[in-house]
């Protein structure tokens, strides 16, 4: 099963769109920050990631600069 974290600080959103990725058949993690996300890539690796670029708190471009860094 493929694994997916969604990353989104509209929790409503996300829960929304996790249940539906549920629904197609994919594992999936929510963080609602870039922090939280940062740390769940750290306990388990995910094969996709999700992210709002708009965030407030750790954007999903900034923390794709992130993901380039070894864990």
């Amino acid at each position: 099963m493929s694994k997916i974290l969604l990353v989104d600080d509209d929790i409503e959103l996300t829960d929304l769109l996790a249940e539906v990725l549920r629904l197609t058949g994919f594992e999936v993690e929510v963080a609602n920050n870039g922090q939280e996300a940062l740390d769940k890539l750290n306990e388990s690796h995910q094969l996709v990631l999700f992210s709002s670029c708009f965030a407030t708190s750790g954007n999903g471009l900034s923390n794709s600069a992130l993901l380039t860094k070894p864990f």
